[in-house]
């Protein structure tokens, strides 16, 4: 005996299955997709309520960058005596070696006040002691990364604002985000994070500055778009 009902055509429950599979199956992504979102809505409330510090005042404050320090590449040249002229770095005792007076301190010294102290020590030696001294290369610096067009370390020779290191590594490339530029600084033996918005630099919305300290770690941030 035929069990089907006479209302049930053949292939009919198949048609039903199928469309219960299918009905299922997007259940199922639906769900995917609304625990993805509220994952990342959770991770966005949980680094809401850890903001990076806010900047310090002392980063709008330019430090005297003339402070000779260990490794720092200095020229030594002599008017009245070029031959004696001398290029070296700072050994780390802090001293050059110099011809005919020897060792000198020069760490912890301005430009100007080493050339003073040697003028002073090279004056019974020398009809005309004049020396001039020059930063060759120095040892401090900030170490640029992320979307810029030549990352690496910017030797800090001069006072530098945060954009001033980013221009000096190559600008931003195409991709990055001049919003989202990260600082990391060790401030007694940890790590500050701030985040920068260099955009406002170019906007003109914004005229304070951020002065970069020997060793901070700049990265610049790829753009979400």
């Amino acid at each position: 005996m035929n069990m089907r009902t006479m209302n049930e055509q053949p292939g009919e429950t198949g048609v039903n299955n199928g469309a219960g599979a299918r009905l299922r199956r997007n259940l199922a992504a639906a769900m995917i997709c609304v625990s993805a979102s509220l994952a990342a809505f959770a991770s966005l409330s949980c680094q809401n309520m850890n903001p990076p510090p806010p900047v310090p005042d002392e980063a709008s404050v330019s430090r005297p960058s003339g402070t000779l320090g260990s490794g720092d590449e200095i020229s030594v040249t002599f008017s009245g005596a070029p031959e004696l002229n001398t290029r070296q770095k700072i050994q780390p005792n802090g001293k050059v070696s110099l011809p005919t007076i020897g060792d000198v301190s020069a760490a912890g010294k301005t430009i100007n006040s080493l050339q003073a102290t040697l003028t002073s020590l090279y004056q019974p030696h020398l009809q005309d002691p004049a020396v001039v001294v020059s930063l060759v290369n120095a040892a401090a610096g900030v170490y640029v990364s992320g979307q810029v067009l030549r990352p690496g370390k910017v030797p800090l020779d001069r006072p530098m604002t945060a954009l001033e290191a980013v221009m000096e590594a190559g600008g931003f490339t195409p991709l990055a985000n001049p919003k989202q530029v990260i600082v990391v600084r060790n401030k007694g033996g940890r790590n500050e994070r701030y985040v920068l918005n260099l955009n406002n630099a170019f906007t003109g919305s914004d005229s304070s500055t951020f002065y970069m300290r020997p060793y901070d770690v700049i990265f610049v941030k790829q753009s979400a778009w």
